[in-house]
């Protein structure tokens, strides 16, 4: 009796070992997968402000651990070209487009995230010039004295204010006082130490430790710089590459944006 309990004890536990997994155990193992995750997200500094918030939300709501690399959007979009090994970029989309021809990241994978203005930037506590129309802007560009600028070439802002000033036909008066920088972060950083007196950049990125908004910059004078996110194909992490676009392009995540400065896309 007792060699027939334990014959019939092993058949049993057998039996159970044997069934297919069942798809809520399934789901535990990628959910255990995904909190063993870490992605790598490129960004431009742009989104700085933005990303300090949203980063810790998706971690503690996804258990997936996060690490990004800033640079100039230019920058990054290079580095990818030559290999840069990534999970994710935010970039604008005409950027992602492009480098989804080149096959560098997932086709259909961009979604849009945020829009963001232009506006000048001031030394904090510096007294604020008058941008509220064009003609004001002009004034206050003719008659500073110096102007921190990112280098056309390499900064998103800096091809920007390159733009304005010869659209507003004042190029080849104020381009004697104009500093430029390797980038619109170094161009702020100036401003801080009092090498420069203004400069023109997006609006996230001007309440620095030593900067602060001086205004937005008039309609006539407006342009948005656009962002979205697309995942590269050489990641290896696509569902969770996926849950943090679907997270970063959420109604909640818009809100933390708008509070620092950007727009529905």
């Amino acid at each position: 009796m007792r060699t027939f309990l334990i014959v019939a004890l092993q058949f049993v536990v057998s039996a159970a070992l044997a069934q297919p997994t069942s798809p809520s155990a399934a789901s535990q193992s990628d959910l255990l997968s995904m909190h063993a995750t870490e992605l790598r997200v490129l960004s431009p500094q742009a989104m700085r402000a933005a990303l300090n918030d949203l980063i810790p939300q998706f971690e503690r709501s996804s258990g997936i651990l996060v690490t990004i690399s800033y640079a100039t959007a230019s920058a990054l979009v290079k580095e990818i070209e030559d290999g840069k090994m990534a999970d994710l970029a935010i970039l604008s989309p005409e950027q992602i487009e492009q480098l989804q021809e080149e096959d560098k990241i997932v086709e259909d994978s961009l979604v849009p995230l945020a829009k963001l203005e232009f506006g000048m930037m001031i030394r904090k506590g510096a007294t604020r010039p008058d941008v509220s129309t064009v003609h004001a802007l002009k004034q206050t560009l003719m008659s500073t004295k110096s102007i921190a600028s990112g280098d056309p070439e390499s900064s998103a802002s800096g091809e920007y204010f390159a733009n304005l000033i010869e659209r507003l036909e004042i190029a080849d008066a104020i381009k004697p006082k104009i500093k430029t920088f390797s980038s619109g972060t170094a161009a702020l950083e100036a401003i801080a130490k009092g090498e420069a007196d203004i400069g023109v950049g997006v609006v996230s990125a001007a309440n620095g430790p030593g900067t602060e908004l001086a205004g937005v910059l008039p309609a006539q004078a407006k342009k948005f710089n656009s962002y979205a996110v697309g995942i590269l194909t050489s990641s290896n992490q696509i569902q969770a590459a996926k849950a943090f676009a679907s997270f970063i392009s959420s109604p909640t995540s818009l809100a933390v944006m708008k509070s620092k400065g950007f727009d529905a896309p």
